[in-house]
């Protein structure tokens, strides 16, 4: 648990963002923007323990795969 600093770098051709979504509530939590080809976005955000989904929430993104589930933990001796 802590702070959460992600970078996206676009190396593709279409428009991308990076989002942390809490995956008990869906509420999205950070974003870096969109990202457009050749930029580089970052977000930060404090995770407290849980569950949470990292996405691409443009277009059709999430459904074609652009996500990843991110399990974050209490900080040991806390």
């Amino acid at each position: 648990a802590g702070v959460l600093i992600a970078q996206l770098k676009n190396n593709g051709q279409d428009d991308h963002d990076l989002a942390v979504r809490n995956l008990r509530t869906h509420q999205i939590m950070a974003s870096t923007g969109v990202v457009h080809h050749g930029d580089l976005g970052q977000l930060r955000v404090r995770l407290r323990p849980g569950r949470y989904v990292l996405v691409c929430t443009l277009a059709d993104h999430e459904a074609l795969g652009m996500r990843t589930v991110l399990v974050v933990r209490a900080r040991k001796g806390t």
